[in-house]
């Protein structure tokens, strides 16, 4: 079980893609002294990128969210603010476990180019489609991208995929791509239940 995000987490969530490590320590600084927000996790990610992902009441997460991207002084390749976050994203963000079985036969499969573009596409299709949250991963693994699994019934999923796509679309790095599997076949459940990953022992 996932532990639960401390009340300060809050339900504004942001997520920083920062291309540079040295603005990504000043970038933490800055965003730290500007507003109480609570910072739920850092560090670098492939291919030579660092991530922040942190929360916070929605004013004081706006405050330093701003100052971030001041702070980083171009050096952001992307990045999410999200005022009311879905609640699962953050907790799926951490652990990037696998969330199985939920009733439904159709699988979705959202890939974005940047993580910040993932989180916002996923929580899009989370509100306006009736869906589960599979598994969430970013940019470990996937050269600095981010995929979704999303499932449940055929046109709810093909509705999460319209919507995770028109949010993509927003952002500094706005290439995404979808594929729906419809009355997936077990050896499809049985590919993402057990372990997404080719090497199970996390590397590159």
């Amino acid at each position: 079980m996932t532990a639960p995000l401390p009340e300060s987490a809050g339900p504004a969530l942001a997520l920083l893609d920062l291309g540079d490590v040295p603005a990504a320590f000043a970038v933490l600084d800055a965003l730290a002294k500007e507003a109480p927000v609570h910072v739920l996790a850092r560090g670098t990610v492939q291919p030579g990128r660092y991530l922040i992902l942190y929360g916070g009441e929605v004013e004081a997460l706006q405050l330093a969210h701003a100052k971030a991207l001041a702070a980083a002084e171009g050096a952001a390749v992307d990045h999410v603010l999200l005022p009311y976050a879905h609640p699962v994203i953050a907790p799926a963000a951490l652990d990037g476990a696998i969330r199985w079985p939920h009733p439904g036969d159709t699988l979705g499969v959202v890939q974005c180019e940047s993580s910040p573009s993932l989180l916002h596409a996923v929580d899009a299709a989370l509100k306006g489609a009736y869906v589960e949250l599979i598994q969430l991963r970013l940019a470990e693994g996937l050269g600095g991208r981010g995929v979704a699994l999303l499932w449940g019934e055929t046109a709810d999923v093909e509705a999460a995929l319209e919507l995770a796509t028109e949010a993509a679309t927003t952002h500094a790095i706005a290439a995404a791509s979808s594929r729906i599997i419809r009355r997936a076949d077990p050896e499809v459940v049985l590919a993402f239940a057990a372990n997404t990953r080719f090497f199970k022992d996390q590397r590159g």
